[in-house]
């Protein structure tokens, strides 16, 4: 005789189906990445709330919010599904996203002659940033000058401080000269505001590699510049991590992985707020709505676009620091 299977009392519902739809959906949620949870919630919120606006013909949200969750267990049937579709869907690009965004598209026509024209504005952007970089070096130690021969520094340690901070060829220095010369820091005898703006520089062309490295966008140069930097990456720069995270604390390894999920989630937000601001007016024009009101709300779309990807920088930046972390625990 079979064993029965126990009901819900309430509703009437197999405990034991009850218990399968759990366990099916907790292996469903364990497959999606956090990072891509944001994205697809904002990208299926704003859809529903542009196909209300195009169906009410216009940009009332008072309005479109009420329509839209009059009837609440309609609305979890169906923006549930169209939730977790939208996470996998994401989630499959996240890695492509990032790819696309450091630069790494190599397709003949419209697309590399783009590439080509970007790698060549951020190739001068270099140059440029070098050359205000010696720029203000120069200003910064013509205000230095004055006080370090007022400290009765010999001339010939002067101009020999000057040459090592415009990186030009040292004079001629006796050994005892050679010696002082290496103890001495001419950066004490600046004006603050002026090495802040040497030290600016000095970091944002830090952000770029070497001349024959450089990538069209500004992420891809900043994560070129690291990764070539790093002595023990090998050839397997996409395996980096999983071969030396364990070479260093849990603490580098979470923050690792933080900043990485920040960097998938901005870049995922990149293109869904890209593709917002392109379905607003293709959705909402010739519905009788006002043409400004729809420009605004795709300038916001193109706002969030345009602030996730410096989020995304910004996130980069962090993500290089715990490689570096790496690359220097395999060193010792």
């Amino acid at each position: 005789m079979t064993a029965q299977e126990s009901r819900d009392p309430s509703k009437g519902i197999p405990t034991g189906t009850l218990a399968g739809l759990s366990a099916f959906v907790a292996r469903v949620l364990d497959q999606l990445s956090i990072s891509a949870w944001l994205p697809s919630a904002f990208l299926t919120v704003a859809g529903a709330f542009l196909l209300q606006f195009r169906a009410q013909r216009s940009l009332n949200f008072a309005i479109a919010a009420t329509n839209l969750t009059k009837h609440p267990p309609t609305v979890l049937i169906l923006a549930v599904p169209v939730l977790v579709s939208t996470t996998l869907i994401t989630q499959a690009f996240s890695f492509e996203a990032i790819r696309i965004l450091e630069g790494y598209w190599h397709r003949p026509g419209a697309a590399s002659l783009v590439r080509n024209l970007m790698i060549r504005w951020h190739a001068y952007r270099k140059t440029s940033l070098q050359a205000r970089r010696i720029r203000a070096r120069e200003k910064a130690f013509a205000h230095a000058r004055p006080r370090l021969l007022k400290g009765n520094v010999p001339h010939e340690l002067v101009n020999a401080l000057e040459a090592k901070a415009l990186g030009t060829q040292l004079p001629s220095l006796t050994l005892e000269q050679e010696a002082r010369l290496q103890k001495m820091n001419w950066r004490s005898k600046c004006n603050a505001w002026e090495l802040a703006l040497v030290d600016h520089l000095l970091a944002v062309e830090g952000y770029y590699p070497e001349d024959s490295r450089i990538l069209p966008t500004r992420l891809g140069n900043l994560m070129r510049a690291t990764e070539d930097k790093l002595r023990h990456a090998g050839q397997d720069l996409e395996g980096y991590a999983l071969r030396r995270g364990d070479l260093v604390s849990h603490r580098v390894q979470q923050q690792h992985d933080q900043f990485r999920a920040r960097l998938d989630m901005y870049c995922i937000l990149v293109f869904v707020s890209g593709l917002l601001a392109v379905l607003t007016p293709a959705l909402l024009l010739g519905r009788a709505i006002n043409i400004w009101a729809i420009l605004i709300l795709l300038a916001g779309f193109a706002a969030v676009s345009f602030s996730s990807y410096q989020a995304a920088i910004a996130s980069a930046k962090g993500y290089c620091v715990t490689l570096k972390e790496m690359d220097n625990a395999a060193t010792n």
